[in-house]
């Protein structure tokens, strides 16, 4: 089962209104959105919606998510703080506030993924692949000879029944971006310039853009759509066998 889901930092209403075009053409299925500012170009969309707070003082640990829970005009299951923080604590504190899961662990290109039951009372819907994750790992990791955006990644996720939960950032989308360098050289226009759309910035380069459109299409070929993560814990609390059935196969 594939869950393709977005984490907004930085992108603006405009922007958005052009992303929601491009993926309604583009990508198969639904997908769960993490919000780190209330888009009212959402609200009609068939996407999950969930907070993408931001934590930098642990004993105002929920201050950002109140503030975003308020504008999200639906229930809400899941949350993935901003930089993926996460303690024991916040964990025992989402589930008093009534929260079903948490996504912010990585276990990036591990194709043996489940989702995991925390003992504070949540499960974790760990992520196989983050975009900017992906081109920091050669700056990183240098040894492992890591190639970004490789089809194996793709591959890995379309002929296994298993739990795929992609992570994609729209800004990143919108400026193909390929590497952490050419991201940080076109950042400072984007957050100084309201009028700057990230998509005019977009390199030509092999990026972001074109491995999430290649992932699209490989679903489509292989008749697969993407799910939220809610659907996702519902059906792999139903059914814990990978083998159970095909349910993310369309006709």
């Amino acid at each position: 089962m594939i869950c393709i889901s977005f984490d907004t930092d930085h992108m603006r209403s405009d922007g958005m209104s052009i992303f929601l075009s491009m993926l309604h053409a583009t990508m198969p299925g639904s997908g769960t959105f993490f919000l780190h500012e209330i888009f009212e170009e959402l609200f009609d969309a068939e996407h999950e919606l969930a907070p993408h707070p931001l934590i930098d003082d642990l004993k105002h640990w929920d201050l950002d998510l109140r503030r975003l829970q308020t504008g999200i005009p639906r229930p809400i299951a899941g949350v993935r703080p901003h930089s993926c923080v996460f303690s024991h604590m916040i964990g025992a504190g989402l589930k008093a506030k009534g929260y079903t899961y948490i996504s912010q662990s990585q276990q990036l290109y591990d194709n043996q993924i489940r989702p995991l039951r925390h003992p504070w009372g949540i499960w974790e819907l760990p992520l196989y692949y983050m975009d900017n994750m992906d081109f920091w790992m050669c700056e990183n990791w240098p040894t492992l000879g890591h190639k970004p955006f490789a089809e194996s990644i793709i591959d890995a996720a379309v002929s296994s029944d298993n739990l795929f939960v992609f992570d994609f950032h729209p800004l990143h989308i919108a400026l193909n971006s390929s590497d952490h360098k050419e991201y940080q050289a076109a950042k400072p226009f984007i957050l100084g310039d309201p009028a700057i759309s990230p998509f005019t910035l977009a390199n030509s380069k092999p990026g972001t853009r074109d491995f999430f459109e290649r992932l699209c299409y490989a679903m489509k070929m292989s008749k697969l759509r993407s799910h939220t993560l809610s659907e996702a814990l519902a059906h792999y609390c139903e059914n814990p066998s990978p083998q159970a059935n095909h349910a993310n196969r369309v006709a």
